[in-house]
């Protein structure tokens, strides 16, 4: 239950709590235009878009908790927790789920993909948290 479960709840609450929060506090000072919390349709599904997002960020927190390697006896790869969501979210989400949408890679990248680095390095970063905090450790710990 560790190895799937808790990866994919703490990734879905990561980006609740610390993608969408990070992009929410960008936006209220100034820093970026779209603000956190999006409920406009996340095409071809029709959900809201931040609870879409969160779905995604689940499965990328067991991909993320598998190659972390991402244990109680571990020490936390804090670091690595950051890069992890910062680019490989990024990417997916430039390279994968937008031109699933039809909305292909063009123009000035900078801002989109500046942004996602940050918030999606934050959401790396509450996973881990997540993570660490629900996994339970044996008692000869």
């Amino acid at each position: 239950m560790q190895k799937v479960i808790l990866p994919f709840v703490s990734g879905f609450l990561a980006a609740l709590f610390f993608r969408e929060s990070t992009i929410a506090l960008l936006h209220a000072a100034g820093v970026v235009g779209p603000a956190g919390y999006s409920t406009a349709p996340f095409l071809p599904l029709g959900i809201p878009e931040f609870i879409a997002n969160a779905l995604w960020s689940s499965v990328f927190g067991v991909l993320m908790a598998w190659l972390l390697r991402i244990a109680p006896e571990h020490d936390a790869p804090w670091i690595g927790a950051l890069v992890f969501g910062g680019i490989v979210l990024t990417a997916a989400s430039v390279f994968l789920v937008d031109p699933l949408r039809g909305i292909w890679p063009s123009g000035n990248m900078l801002p989109r993909v500046a942004l996602g680095l940050v918030s999606n390095g934050m959401w790396g970063w509450g996973a881990l948290v997540f993570m660490r905090a629900f996994m339970a450790r044996t008692e000869s710990d």
